[in-house]
């Protein structure tokens, strides 16, 4: 399957927070960006169209989650408190990274909630075209 290349204008804000983000954080823009594309058709058969900067900013905020280093450490307390084997300490900073998580879940949902209404769909189907499983953000 041939590729090619393509520029999507953003404003310089959400490319400076795209371009200063960890690799990671990017790949999973990127994807997430992507996965909304598809649906769009081909130029042949549209007007040029961009994201406009509110999409561009929800899309950063539904992508933006805890950072590589916070997710290992969650999962390795998570791992120790499984085992019986977390301090008083640890637990605490499982609480609080739990916490964080949730919070970011939460500013997740909200931004898929006001892209699909932006949109004009639901939210099962601004998820579907997100890539992302309605259950992650059901627990």
């Amino acid at each position: 399957m041939a590729t090619r290349s393509s520029v999507i204008r953003v404003e310089p804000e959400l490319a400076e927070a795209f371009n200063s983000a960890p690799k990671q954080e990017q790949e999973r823009v990127k994807s997430a960006m992507r996965s909304a594309l598809k649906l769009v058709p081909p130029a042949s058969e549209r007007k040029a169209s961009r994201l406009s900067k509110k999409e561009s900013e929800l899309l950063l905020r539904i992508n933006r989650g805890l950072s590589p280093a916070q997710r290992n450490r969650l999962q390795e307390l998570t791992d120790r408190m499984e085992y019986e084997s977390i301090t008083e300490a640890e637990h605490h900073e499982l609480l609080r990274l739990t916490q964080q998580m949730e919070r970011k879940w939460s500013e997740q949902l909200k931004a898929v909630i006001e892209l699909a209404r932006l949109r004009k769909i639901s939210v099962d189907e601004m998820l579907e075209q997100l890539g992302k499983k309605p259950g992650r953000y059901a627990r």
